[in-house]
């Protein structure tokens, strides 16, 4: 009988949860599963889960809501034999796109026990925060912040709250540190991906791979109009790479410091963590088990990832 920890966040995406919590229930006892449902609340939730799983030991823990729900739910597996399972039920969710893990709650039901386990890097950044997905500093970190103080949601609201911080941005000076060397980089934005893709499908990395003991700083040199037009034409295909407005560097370590002391938005897979001078992101490899389709399949993506050039550290 397979021992499975269901965590759910009951406000994730601002959709009631009763009805897949019926369906929930029927699933596990059909296929006999011996299951445990762990209801978020807001307060030590971390905590309680890391308790769960340390006493039952589940064989998959599955995380049912958005990036940070499944953010949540993974550090308490890291570097354990206990698989991670999504059912995405977010505003956005990245790693869900990026797994093509199937938005169809019952699709998604299935593939916890029809899926394969694969294994993956994870980001530290300064020593003490996991990222899974994508982290940034810079124009989309202010964003992520507007959109959080934002009533509304979906992606009509991060559109509004884009195009708000679009007028005022402006470029950082930054010194950037990898294990090959300092360079000194203007730039609006700084991305840390593990990923490839946005929970919106806007491919930000795309020669991003999840095991591949890197990950890439994807730089946004500017965000003039012409640039904003590119990144629309260039939506999900991440061609802007092929212009000069871009550049991806692709390392194990990096370390990225605003001159004269000033202090930038960090944003880590949609969580603000705050406004700091520096971070610093480290590589941990083949550090998480998830639960991912049998066959995954291709895009056009997966053809375009040769002409991009980008440098290593």
């Amino acid at each position: 009988m397979k021992k499975v920890l269901f965590v759910i966040n009951p406000i994730a995406g601002g959709e009631k949860k009763d009805v897949f919590l019926s369906r929930l229930e029927a699933f596990s006892d059909e296929n006999e599963l011996d299951y445990q449902i762990y209801k978020t609340t807001g307060k030590d939730d971390e905590q309680h889960v890391h308790n769960i799983i340390v006493e039952d030991k589940p064989e998959i823990a599955v995380a049912i809501g958005g990036d940070g729900t499944l953010l949540m739910v993974a550090r308490c597996i890291l570097h354990t034999n206990v698989r991670l399972g999504i059912i995405p039920f977010g505003s956005a969710n990245g790693m869900a796109t990026e797994l093509q893990i199937p938005n169809d709650k019952e699709e998604a039901l299935k593939l916890i026990l029809e899926g394969r386990e694969i294994l993956i890097d994870t980001l530290l950044i300064d020593g003490k925060h996991t990222c899974l997905h994508i982290g940034d500093v810079g124009f989309n970190a202010k964003v992520i912040k507007r959109f959080e103080e934002d009533k509304t949601r979906g992606l009509l609201s991060y559109a509004k709250n884009f195009f708000r911080e679009w007028r005022f941005s402006q470029r950082m000076k930054c010194i950037l540190t990898t294990e090959n060397g300092v360079r000194k980089i203007k730039c609006h934005m700084i991305a840390f991906a593990n990923a490839r893709k946005y929970g919106t499908g806007a491919v930000l990395n795309p020669i991003g791979k999840l095991d591949d003991g890197f990950f890439e700083l994807c730089i946004l040199k500017t965000i003039s109009f012409k640039v904003l037009l590119l990144l629309i034409l260039t939506f999900f295909t991440g061609a802007l790479y092929k212009t000069r407005f871009a550049k991806i560097i692709q390392c194990k370590e990096a370390k990225i410091k605003l001159k004269r002391n000033r202090k930038m938005l960090v944003q880590v897979d949609g969580e603000i963590i705050g406004e700091q001078n520096s971070v610093k992101i480290e590589i941990v490899p083949k550090s998480l088990r998830i639960v991912v389709p049998a066959v995954s399949s291709s895009s056009f993506l997966d053809y375009l990832v040769a002409k991009i050039e980008y440098e290593k550290g």
